[in-house]
C-alpha cells in the first residue's frame, strides 16, 4: 500500500525523476492520479526498479513542477508548447491543460495578427462497439470573430445533413472546412474515458493557422460557410 508521504523514483523516458506520491497525486482524476492513489501502483518497473512512463522525458519536469507548485512556469523562449500540451492531454491533468491554453492566447495576444488557433473538445459520453455516441462538441479560438465563423460552419453542417445528430460524425467535416480555410492540425488526443462501468471517449484537436499582417486572411476570414 502506498502512501502521500512515499518517495517514488520515475523514468520517464529514459529520465529519471525523484518525486512524492503526493505530488503525483494532487489531481486524482489525472492519469498519475490514478497510476500512483490506489493500494497499489499500476505502473511497469525498469531494470533498475523505477516506475516506468515511456513519455517525452525532458518535457515532463514542466509537468512535474507543475504538479508541484499548481503554477505554469515556461522558459521566455519555450518553443514546444503543441508538444507539451500532447503531453498534458496524455496525463489528462485538466488544470495544466487549461494553463498552457491560457499561455498560448496570451502569447498569441502579443502577435494578434500572426496565428489563429481553434480548439475543439469532442466528448463522448457512452460509447459502445456497436453504437457511437452522440457526443458534444465544445469550440474555443483565438479570437471571437474565428470562433463565430467555426460555429457557423457547424451550423451549416447541421444544416446540410439533418438527419445526422451527432456532432462526432459532423467532426471530419468541420476538420476538412477548417483545412480548406488553412488551417493545419497541430495536435490531436484521442483518450479513452472509464467512469461508472462507463466507456467514452475525449478527444481534443488544436489547429492553426499562420496568418500574414498584410494577406486577405489578416480580418479571420476563413473561406465560405
Amino acid at each position: 500500500m502506498t502512501s502521500s508521504n512515499d518517495i517514488v523514483t520515475l523514468d520517464v523516458g529514459g529520465h529519471t525523476y525523484r518525486t512524492t506520491v503526493s505530488t503525483l497525486t494532487r489531481y486524482p482524476d489525472s492519469m498519475l492520479g490514478a497510476m500512483f492513489g490506489g493500494d497499489s501502483v499500476a505502473a511497469f518497473r525498469d531494470d533498475q526498479g523505477r516506475y516506468f512512463i515511456d513519455r517525452d522525458g525532458t518535457l515532463f519536469r514542466h509537468v512535474l513542477n507543475f504538479l508541484r507548485t499548481s503554477q505554469l512556469a515556461l522558459p521566455g523562449d519555450f518553443k514546444e508548447l503543441p508538444l507539451l500540451e500532447i503531453e498534458a492531454d496524455f496525463y489528462q491533468i485538466q488544470p495544466l491543460i487549461e494553463a498552457l491554453a491560457s499561455y498560448r492566447l496570451a502569447h498569441l495576444e502579443t502577435n494578434p495578427c500572426e496565428f489563429e488557433v481553434v480548439f475543439l473538445h469532442l466528448v463522448n459520453d457512452n460509447v459502445n462497439l456497436y453504437k457511437l455516441g452522440d457526443g458534444r462538441l465544445s469550440v474555443c479560438s483565438s479570437s471571437s470573430e474565428v470562433r463565430d465563423k467555426v460555429n457557423g460552419f457547424v451550423q451549416g453542417i447541421k444544416e446540410e445533413n439533418p438527419r445526422s445528430i451527432s456532432d462526432a460524425g459532423r467532426l471530419p467535416a468541420l476538420i476538412a472546412r477548417l483545412h480548406d480555410g488553412g488551417f493545419t492540425v497541430q495536435s490531436h488526443v484521442n483518450v479513452a474515458l472509464h467512469k461508472g462501468g462507463q466507456i467514452g471517449t475525449q478527444e481534443k484537436w488544436v489547429l492553426v493557422r499562420k496568418v500574414s499582417r498584410n494577406s486577405p486572411h489578416s480580418k479571420c476570414a476563413i473561406g465560405k460557410s
